[in-house]
């Protein structure tokens, strides 16, 4: 395992920092080779071009100073990678078979490449994480231990110790892995870490020999009780076995042509109830059997074909008389950034929100419904306005904003000024998707709030 030139690096943190140079933002006129609207979300290195895709709606920085525009772009890069990384779905992710090019179908590491760059931050080059301690006459005694495990030799009553248990490193073995170290640490930074800081480590220019590295990390891997240290080893092990084994494997992507089903979960992390399943609306066949009995079959246990259930179910003052439910429909649709009609929800979808509401509003309060919940629906007066509907749309508004309602004439005619329930108006909601992906990791009380009055206050 010899230090030569090392071909594994790319040129990527050597050539700029520069992040905005790298950043791209949904435009429906970009395709892809197939023509269709390029609709990739996340990073990725493709023919020596890297590219970082934000998803419908994120606003470009501007009017900043280069230094803090700089650091507001890495906030949002990481932040990007860290919904990608918390709400995509695996079989969803792109690999660079998706994209035709000739390489094994394996998603790129990216939470590797991440581990290493930021434990070297804050660690520096791999050291002996433990001492080795062994039965011997050399090396620094530990009296403890050597009390504990060796028999003493009584000479006029005393206690004479001839072999002692003492403190080793083994200096072959740390000083490999310390070398596999700086190959990782290399090749991680040379491909992401320009993300996380302007500076560059040492390259040691080592070479890489898959078998040789995999076989020391494993073995060294299998000494180790320190969990820090196994992290890091296997990290190591991933970003090792993700490369070719010349170590050219330069193209990656981490990032999704689905980045709806993300939005959805934001949405619902953010400003939705935990308990949701007990509003979804429930179906089911009767099937008539020959012999003049019949056979109930429903799709409860069955998400793929009980379909019909909303994204997600807000509640503000659950549990109390001012208890207003909100049934939420996240379209990670078009129209914040194009502004054009075409690009809202249809009619399927507004039906469908009118029927969810209805079942809610269903006068026999269903007994699936969470016991708190439906004390309190109807308490007053049965036309009350405590259900109310709304489409979710990404867009750049620094607040959410309602862009006006949909609905269906046959409950609510377009000549009408009232109408007779409140969730007959399905809301367009244009909500702010940089600050959606921020608050990710919360039920946001104070965004609840800010929704509420987009929605109750049309």
């Amino acid at each position: 395992m010899s230090e030569k030139s090392s071909s594994q690096n790319n040129q990527l943190s050597q050539s700029t920092t520069c992040l905005k140079d790298f950043c791209r933002y949904f435009d429906s006129s970009v395709k892809t080779a197939d023509g269709e609207v390029d609709k990739f979300v996340g990073i990725r290195y493709i023919d020596k071009k890297f590219e970082i895709h934000f998803p419908v709606g994120y606003q470009k920085i501007e009017n900043l100073e280069p230094k803090q525009n700089e650091i507001q772009l890495r906030k949002d890069v990481l932040n990007l990678l860290s919904v990608l990384s918390n709400y995509g779905e695996k079989e969803k992710f792109l690999t660079l078979d998706n994209l035709n090019k000739k390489s094994k179908n394996e998603q790129f590491p990216i939470h590797a490449y991440m581990f290493i760059i930021t434990d070297f931050l804050q660690h520096g080059y791999y050291t002996q994480k433990e001492d080795i301690y062994k039965k011997s006459t050399t090396g620094k005694i530990n009296w403890s231990r050597t009390i504990k495990q060796i028999r003493p030799n009584f000479i006029d009553e005393q206690a004479v110790y001839l072999d002692f248990i003492t403190k080793h490193a083994n200096y072959n073995e740390t000083a490999l892995i310390t070398m596999i170290h700086k190959f990782c640490v290399t090749e991680c930074f040379s491909k992401l870490g320009f993300m996380f800081t302007s500076f560059v480590p040492q390259d040691f220019h080592i070479k890489l020999n898959k078998k040789a590295f995999s076989s020391i990390i494993k073995a060294r891997a299998s000494k180790t009780f320190n969990e820090n240290e196994l992290r890091l080893l296997h990290n190591m092990f991933d970003v090792i076995n993700y490369l070719d084994e010349d170590g050219k494997n330069q193209d990656f992507v981490y990032g999704t042509n689905h980045f709806h089903t993300i939005f959805e979960k934001l949405v619902d992390k953010v400003y939705g109830e935990d308990d949701k399943e007990k509003f979804y609306p429930k179906v089911y066949w009767k099937i008539s059997n020959d012999d003049g009995t019949d056979k109930s079959f429903d799709f409860n246990s069955d998400q793929k074909r009980n379909s019909l259930r909303p994204d997600t179910i807000m509640i503000i003052d659950r549990g109390t008389e001012n208890q207003k439910i909100f049934i939420l429909d996240s379209k990670y649709y078009q129209y914040g950034a194009s502004l054009n009609p075409n690009n809202l929800p249809d009619s399927a979808s507004i039906v469908k929100q009118i029927a969810y509401a209805q079942y809610v509003d269903g006068k026999n309060k269903r007994k699936d419904f969470p016991s708190d919940v439906k004390k309190f629906l109807h308490t007053n007066n049965s036309e009350k306005n405590e259900i109310f509907n709304a489409f979710i749309m990404p867009a750049k508004n620094n607040i959410p904003k309602n862009i006006g309602y949909a609905s269906a004439a046959y409950v609510f005619p377009q000549n009408d000024s009232v109408p007779e329930k409140s969730y007959y108006k399905i809301h367009g909601i244009l909500l702010d998707i940089r600050t959606l992906m921020q608050n990710h990791k919360k039920h946001d009380d104070e965004a609840i709030k800010k929704l509420e009055q987009a929605i109750v206050g049309k």
